[in-house]
């Protein structure tokens, strides 16, 4: 049973301000597994001083801490919100042809957004949620008694790395935001100016570096989906990685990234698992099999499933063979996968027909020459709504576990044990195997060029773009090819803080 079963019915907290419902802590509320079981108090009578006194409140609060990247309400989850919207959008891989009612989708792609933009208050406000959740459970863990205490500290080690990720999702997306290491009151958060670059770092690897001895290898049946040592490991292997490239650019990170991977790779066939077939990395019945870190979604009706494949499908006609869940949240004419996209996979790769759609048959029964990502779509599920899609969605996969350890390999002159790595991923889609004798330049062509294939449409593509600094390059060609009237400059990789939170704290926008 995917952890998220055990949240369903967590009570939230409705706030009027926005900057109060993220950053304060203090009025965070308890879960419970079944609220025909427990007789609960009033919300305005939960409190602190009435939650986080027993262990299995700590372990229904934890839920909460993963539930906050889970859709909620519409909203999206960290799936729609942080990998679509904000990633895979912002990059080349699609393209925003027509724009319909002001959409979020169309300024993010054309780097028309601003402060304003409704969605990156969503992705401010989603992840201080989890950060003030996590806040609240590790002020209050140390005071419960525990039958266990490797119990204890499994469940702190699980918050601090939810945490810390949330931070680096932050991170990635606006630069210095404030760091929050307690509960506060909204008062007192708004005071808090935003953290530096470098300090968040240090803040961000010091606390998942410190809970990989608290979690375990793997977990039984009914807790998968917790963070394991390798998730860990895979996700400070991304954090040092990144925080070597663009714009940090410290060198020193790159041999602590290597580390951390190759614990990963050390793993392999006991505590990871490289998927045989390209096919099997998306099918709800493989969660928690192949991915190294993953959203858990459950269809059904409980407002947990995903409504990503819905978001970046246009509306099916009668003939085709994908479930079609009430719609979609845009015609074909308004956003579609990138010709640049599809033209990037070599001839015969078998992971293009399991990623993209380029037409189907509309209601009218006439063709229509969409072009889509299929990637999360399953056929013959039978869903509640177009927000029930029961397919897990992949934050890391050992995939980039192993491309990121090939790109250490070759920037250190190691580009014939690199060629290994990726041509077990390349050999796996149909294609043929690079030679070991291959240069440094031309592997780093052939690596970048197989990131942005292999993990097409999972928001892994812009913060490559970004990390390389070579996204002011990519974009404003691609821009200019499409006679699109804007360039953007390094500026542009990050987004601006919401207008909610410089009107309330008064952040600006220096990157």
């Amino acid at each position: 049973m995917k952890i998220n079963t055990i949240h369903k019915s967590f009570l939230q907290v409705k706030m009027k301000s926005l900057t109060k419902a993220i950053i304060c802590g203090t009025i965070m509320l308890g879960m419970v597994s079944c609220e025909d079981d427990l007789m609960l108090e009033p919300e305005n009578n939960i409190t602190q001083n009435s939650f986080y006194t027993t262990e299995l409140q700590i372990q229904q609060a934890l839920s909460g801490v993963y539930s906050a990247m889970v859709n909620a309400s519409s909203r999206g989850g960290y799936d729609v919100n942080f990998y679509l919207l904000a990633s895979e959008v912002r990059s080349n891989n699609f393209n925003a042809i027509s724009q319909n009612g002001n959409r979020d989708y169309y300024a993010i792609n054309r780097f028309q957004d601003t402060s304003s933009t409704d969605e990156m208050e969503i992705l401010w406000e989603d992840a201080y949620q989890q950060i003030s959740y996590a806040n609240q459970l590790l002020s209050r863990i140390d005071a419960v008694p525990f039958a266990d205490p490797a119990t204890r500290e499994q469940y702190r080690s699980e918050a601090r790395f939810l945490r810390s990720y949330a931070y680096f999702e932050l991170m990635r997306s606006f630069g210095k935001v404030p760091l929050i290491e307690k509960p506060v009151s909204p008062e007192e958060a708004a005071k808090i100016p935003r953290t530096d670059l470098a300090t968040l770092y240090t803040f961000i690897t010091s606390e998942i570096e410190a809970s990989v001895a608290g979690l375990k290898n793997v977990y039984d049946a009914a807790n998968k989906g917790r963070i394991t040592k390798s998730a860990a490991h895979a996700m400070l292997g991304r954090i040092y990685l990144t925080g070597s490239g663009f714009p940090l650019n410290n060198s020193s990170y790159v041999s602590k990234a290597k580390d951390h991977l190759s614990a990963v790779i050390q793993g392999e066939g006991q505590f990871v698992t490289f998927a045989p077939n390209y096919a099997d990395l998306f099918k709800s019945v493989n969660d928690n099999k192949y991915h190294i870190f993953e959203i858990q979604h459950i269809s059904g009706g409980l407002s947990q499933g995903s409504y990503l494949p819905s978001y970046v499908s246009p509306n099916f006609g009668t003939a085709d063979p994908y479930y079609n869940p009430q719609g979609s949240l845009f015609s074909s004419a308004e956003l579609g996968v990138s010709q640049s996209l599809i033209d990037t996979y070599e001839p015969g790769d078998l992971r293009l027909p399991l990623t993209i759609r380029t037409s189907f048959i509309a209601t009218n029964g006439q063709p229509d020459q969409a072009k889509f990502f299929v990637k999360f779509r399953e056929k013959g599920i039978v869903l509640t709504n177009r927000y029930d899609w029961p397919i897990n969605f992949p934050i890391i996969r050992y995939e980039d576990v192993l491309l990121m350890y090939a790109e250490i390999l070759n920037s250190e002159g190691s580009t014939s044990m690199a060629v290994g790595h990726l041509n077990r991923i390349r050999q796996r889609a149909g294609l043929a195997p690079l030679s070991t004798s291959i240069s440094a330049a031309d592997f780093t062509t052939a690596l970048r060029k197989e990131r942005r294939v292999e993990f097409a449409g999972e928001g892994v593509y812009w913060h490559d773009l970004v990390r390389w600094n070579t996204g002011v390059t990519v974009i404003n060609q691609a821009a200019a090819a499409l006679n699109y009237n804007y360039t953007i400059t390094t500026n542009d990789y990050l987004y601006q803080v919401p207008l909610s939170q410089i009107q309330v704290a008064g952040y600006d926008q220096n990157p």
